[in-house]
């Protein structure tokens, strides 16, 4: 499959195979740390080492100057670094430290990292495929809905984070939104029923249709998108379709290289796959049974990833991940364990100031806290949890009496 002749990179090359925020991330450091030796970065995405988590406001607002760069040229100067954009790695022998790429040409490497991120999960049923069935995760999908004519009618299905900035953005722009959702309701992964009223009360004030407890059934999209039917029954006449009900790591590559996967790349502490020459990042990855969608471990992946190709011993660990966005001008804050089903739950919602707070208890300890609309509380509910200090009264932490909660 590959030839003997090795024309390209030195042998020593680090070969990076996607340019995400993750890898963003990952060179940001590498330089920070002098990293010596020559990198390669192959993305089959035209623009490359952008914000992804901004996409957001930079759809909303098109007049705004919102930089979505992540790493910058002086970043890239002090690197030995070669960046093939609008290129896939179409074969990969770990066992030759060598891939094909899809211009033909052939790459030799020491050592390679796969960060290939992840795609989305598009409805179950059938639909003829075309731009007006996507997800809203690149500048691609951005520049797309950017042009599309005004007030369109577009569908987003998901209720989840990605879900509801999509819905946002777009409602925005003026468009008429309706998001689906197939759970009873919004952010039912970060939030409780109380407070996700509250969020789903400031969705519909702005114009969003919410159709909570559906799924899409069919879809019409035969020659071109028309409609899509919910499952009970109604049909939404739709110009577009935004896929936005979850994400799936991309693990193709890995698989034909031959790597261990599960439902991501499966690597150890220090980020190696199956072959230890070989490390994965970010969305793609699987650690301890467990993937990633969130950027906040990512990142961490990346600083532990740095440090490993430096020579370093640092090892990645699963934590507790927190929840903290805004969305709708809402302040939203998730961290712990929100479903426990022997937890004690306290809940205070001030309609009126469209704010919340509602907390998790457990053994008389803090397990899990939700702040909608006032933050206040949050670094402190963080440490109550952390510490897994004792609580005399509950009520107290709920109420922001902190000198009588612990």
């Amino acid at each position: 499959m590959f030839s003997d002749l090795a024309n390209n990179p030195p042998d020593d090359t680090l070969l990076i195979i996607g340019f995400g925020m993750a890898t963003a991330r990952l060179l940001n450091r590498l330089a920070d740390l002098g990293y010596p030796g020559p990198i390669c970065v192959v993305s089959r995405e035209k623009n490359v080492g952008y914000n992804r988590i901004q996409l957001t406001p930079w759809l909303a607002n098109p007049e705004a100057d919102i930089d979505l760069n992540l790493v910058n040229a002086t970043v890239l100067a002090r690197l030995n670094i070669r960046i093939l954009a609008q290129t896939d790695v179409v074969s990969f022998s770990a066992d030759l430290h060598r891939v094909r790429l899809s211009d033909g040409s052939e790459m030799p490497f020491a050592r390679a990292v796969i960060a290939t991120g992840s795609q989305p999960v598009l409805p179950e049923c059938d639909f003829r495929s075309q731009p007006a069935i996507r997800a809203f995760r690149t500048l691609e999908d951005g520049y797309f809905l950017r042009a599309l004519p005004e007030q369109s009618h577009v569908a987003v299905l998901g209720g989840g984070l990605l879900g509801l900035e999509a819905a946002w953005g777009l409602r925005q722009l003026g468009h008429r939104v309706t998001l689906i959702h197939r759970n009873n309701h919004l952010l039912n992964r970060q939030l409780s029923a109380p407070l996700a009223a509250l969020l789903a009360n400031s969705f519909v004030k702005a114009g969003i249709t919410l159709r909570l407890k559906r799924q899409i059934r069919a879809i019409d999209s035969d020659p071109r998108l028309a409609s899509i039917t919910l499952d009970n029954a109604e049909a939404l006449p739709v110009h577009c379709l935004i896929a936005a009900a979850g994400i799936r790591p991309n693990i193709d590559l890995a698989q034909r290289a031959g790597l261990a996967t599960g439902q991501g790349i499966q690597v150890n502490e220090a980020l190696q796959t199956s072959a230890g020459h070989i490390f994965a990042l970010g969305e793609c990855t699987e650690f301890a049974a467990q993937t990633f969608g969130l950027v906040a471990p990512v990142y961490a992946q990346a600083e532990v990833l740095a440090q490993r190709l430096m020579g370093g011993a640092s090892e990645f660990a699963l934590t507790q991940t927190d929840t903290r966005l805004k969305i709708s001008g809402l302040d939203v804050f998730s961290t712990g364990q929100i479903n426990h089903p022997k937890a004690q739950v306290l809940s205070l919602v001030d309609q009126y100031q469209q704010r919340g707070r509602t907390l998790h208890f457990l053994n008389h300890r803090l397990i899990g806290a939700e702040l909608l609309g006032d933050l206040s509380l949050a670094n402190y509910c963080q440490d109550l949890i952390q510490t897994k200090h004792p609580i005399s009264d509950p009520r107290d932490v709920i109420l922001g009496r902190l000198q009588n909660a612990a």
